[in-house]
C-alpha cells in the first residue's frame, strides 16, 4: 500500500467531505448548495464539456456524477503517489552506500 498516494487522496476526500456537509447541513440558498455540489468535481466537469459531452451529464443524478467522476479521480491520484513513491524508493536504491569515515 503507497502511503504518498494515500497522502494524496487525502486532502481530496475530505475536500469532498466538507462541500457535501456543508450542502447537507443546509447552508445557504439552492445556488450555493448547487456550487459546493459541483466543487469537487468541477474539474472533471469542465473536461466532459470541452469533449463536447455535456448533454449526458444532464441526466445524472448527484450520486452518480460522484461515483463517476470521483472514483477514477481516487485511482489516479493514488497510482500517481504510488509511481512517485517508486520512483523514490528506486533512487534511494541506487544511491552509492558511504562508509562512515
Amino acid at each position: 500500500m503507497s502511503r504518498l498516494g494515500l497522502l494524496l487522496c487525502a486532502p481530496y476526500a475530505l475536500f469532498i467531505l466538507a462541500c457535501v456537509g456543508i450542502v447537507s447541513l443546509g447552508a445557504g440558498d439552492d445556488a450555493s448548495q448547487l456550487i459546493f455540489l459541483q466543487l469537487p468535481i468541477a474539474a472533471q466537469l469542465v473536461v466532459v464539456q470541452a469533449l463536447g459531452l455535456g448533454r449526458a451529464l444532464e441526466f445524472l443524478s448527484w450520486p452518480d456524477a460522484y461515483g463517476l467522476f470521483v472514483t477514477p479521480a481516487f485511482v489516479l491520484l493514488y497510482a500517481a503517489g504510488a509511481l512517485c513513491e517508486r520512483g523514490l524508493a528506486r533512487r534511494r536504491g541506487l544511491a552509492p552506500v558511504r562508509s562512515g569515515v
